[in-house]
């Protein structure tokens, strides 16, 4: 069965903005929850495993790191790993401001955004989480609320809306064009997208999001078709083993870059260059 880590729920009626309820739990295999409709918001951040997330007609594959809100009005439904079942932090919120604040991020008509576990999103989460060993005066009930304006304020910062003026089109395409520079000057050695935004100074996730709107492929498939690309020229040069050319673009480990390009091009390396030499 689960295991509800913590569930706290309120009732509150701050106009501006209210926490409803927050809890942390460890589902079991499959485990599901709805369809069905809210009427307030709930944010979820994702600390293990991984599951599906379903709204809009879509689904969402979600690991570790990421986050997804249940909006108000919205057919959800949202489904725990058969193998790898997901353990999730969340906090429900609604008032006056709560749409108002939703609006400012990039999980406005998204519902979901990547992060790490090193997000000041998912530590704000868990302070909010530790209210639960606190007495429900009215001092805790106002230092609640505060958490939760300091959460939506991290969620607006690590997350923001592709409105913002300061974030237009054009400055979009530059970062995605040296994004790419970048892969294509690098790939040789370990890549992390964190070091990409943290070089180019903007957010890992909207680093993430203009990138898969630009090129159609998320930072790590380009990367990795970058890294095979080069592999399948290499591999026509005998001189050079396989380990060879591992390292030559990016792998430290024989046996992942098997797996990479086998994934890639259906062919181990050494079967893909005897394959080609056949032909030549």
């Amino acid at each position: 069965m689960n295991i509800l880590k913590s569930y706290n729920e309120f009732k509150n009626s701050h106009f501006e903005l209210n926490v409803d309820h927050y809890g942390t739990e460890a589902c079991q295999s499959n485990y599901s929850f709805g369809p069905s409709v809210r009427d307030n918001y709930v944010l979820h951040f994702i600390s293990k495993g991984s599951g599906k997330f379903y709204i809009d007609q879509q689904m969402h594959h979600l690991r570790a790191g990421d986050l997804f809100i249940l909006p108000p009005d919205k057919v959800t439904f949202y489904q725990a790993d058969e193998e790898d079942p997901w353990t999730y932090s969340w906090v429900g919120f609604s008032g006056a401001q709560a749409g108002h604040l939703f609006q400012k991020t990039s999980l406005q008509g998204q519902y979901i955004a990547h992060s790490t576990l090193d997000s000041k999103i998912y530590q704000q989460m868990i302070q909010i989480n530790n209210y639960g060993s606190q007495p429900l005066d009215a001092i805790n009930d106002l230092l609640l609320t505060s958490e939760l304006y300091k959460l939506l304020a991290l969620l607006i910062e690590e997350c923001p809306s592709q409105m913002q003026d300061h974030l237009d089109a054009s400055v979009a395409k530059t970062y995605v064009e040296q994004t790419v520079k970048m892969i294509h000057g690098q790939y040789h050695r370990k890549l992390q997208v964190s070091e990409i935004a943290q070089k180019l100074n903007i957010n890992r996730s909207y680093l993430y999001q203009i990138f898969k709107a630009h090129t159609g492929q998320s930072i790590q498939e380009y990367l990795i078709r970058v890294r095979m690309n080069r592999s399948d020229e290499l591999l026509q040069n005998l001189s050079l083993s396989i380990q060879d050319v591992a390292i030559s673009v990016g792998y430290s480990d024989q046996l992942a870059f098997s797996h990479s390009f086998k994934n890639f091009y259906g062919l181990s390396p050494k079967h893909y260059r005897q394959k080609y030499y056949e032909k030549a």
